[in-house]
């Protein structure tokens, strides 16, 4: 194993953790993905493990590994702990890694030399591993990232993305260029890969894998009409980078509407947990918003869900108050209006 840098000296790779830590499952995680940090084969690096106003102590398992600097904020989301992180980091390359992901034993020298030897490149992209939420190997293969240098139109229609953050190695200056992370929270990576991409060319290679990535299922760590709002923001976004141009506007439209879709499946998931959860309020919320805006969807979700069929009721109940007071309201204001 390589010398450890010198106490004095400035480390040549920051590599950034937001987390939250609200069960003991969560803190195990956290120990298990810093673990996989002391492992790599390149050991010039700091970790800024950013505390995202977490309920449980963060640093009894943080401080056991060494050339750790904890930072401690009220909980804000990732976008905001990832920035507090790059103010606090002194590297010349930056590592975005999630509290549940593995890094790699080879990902900090890959991404060095992909970055090394494309001097023209302002970030690398590595293939992924994937992992159940138990960190049981997946049954199926994960592609690599396509060989292009080029990829804010493949990113913007949504053609292969970025997941998770630490598959990506970036430049200090171009984090710096494009201001780090914005809100809003669920699709802040997103926002930040095509400010990326849309500046700086990409250097993405086949091997080796540099992370492995933790799944979860889609319903019980996605919040469809959150994720909803936070896509459409990110795309209006891009909106005036691609007008005029007939083959970004293709991209913008394709890959706006291909995520839209996965969101409103998420929708019908997340109706379904609700329901099962007995949360009916929130249930009631996103069964309006799918009716609204996938009859297609609703229609399915009632043919095989009696719950579901409830629900249907007391929107059309909920439909007609509102109607209802509507009316009331327009009638009072015709009265107002007919008074001397």
């Amino acid at each position: 194993m390589p010398p450890l840098s010198p106490p004095s000296a400035l480390p040549l790779v920051s590599i950034v953790m937001p987390c939250h830590l609200a069960t003991p499952a969560q803190a195990a995680l956290l120990d298990e993905t810093l673990r996989t940090v002391r492992d790599q084969t390149f050991q010039d690096y700091e970790i800024i493990l950013v505390d995202d106003g977490s309920p449980l102590p963060v640093a009894p398992g943080a401080d056991a590994q060494g050339r750790i600097t904890v930072l401690r904020q009220d909980n804000a989301g990732p976008a905001l702990a990832r920035n507090a992180g790059i103010a606090r980091s002194r590297g010349r390359y930056l590592v975005f890694l999630d509290a549940d992901d593995h890094l790699l034993p080879p990902a900090l020298a890959a991404g060095i030399e992909a970055l090394d030897t494309h001097p023209g490149a302002g970030f690398a992209v590595g293939p992924r591993e994937e992992m159940t939420f138990e960190g049981e190997p997946v049954p199926w293969q994960v592609p690599p990232p396509p060989p292009q240098a080029h990829i804010y139109l493949p990113l913007l229609r949504f053609d292969w993305y970025i997941i998770p953050p630490s598959s990506a190695m970036f430049r200090r200056e171009v984090v710096e260029a494009v201001g780090g992370f914005r809100d809003p929270w669920g699709a802040d990576d997103l926002d930040f890969y095509l400010r990326v991409a849309h500046r700086f060319a990409a250097c993405c290679f086949q091997v080796p894998a540099v992370t492995r990535y933790r799944r979860y299922s889609t319903s019980s760590s996605r919040d469809g009409e959150r994720m909803l709002r936070s896509i459409r923001a990110v795309y209006a976004r891009q909106w005036p980078l691609v007008e005029g141009s007939p083959d970004a506007e293709a991209a913008y439209r394709h890959g706006l509407q291909r995520l839209t879709d996965i969101f409103l499946d998420c929708v019908v998931e997340n109706i379904e947990d609700r329901l099962r959860m007995g949360d009916r309020i929130r249930a009631l919320e996103s069964a309006r918003l799918l009716a609204e805006e996938s009859p297609r969807r609703w229609r399915a979700l009632l043919g095989r869900s009696p719950d579901a069929a409830g629900l249907a009721k007391e929107l059309a109940d909920a439909n007609l108050r509102e109607k209802g007071g509507m009316a009331g309201s327009m009638n009072s204001s015709a009265r107002c209006e007919s008074l001397p």
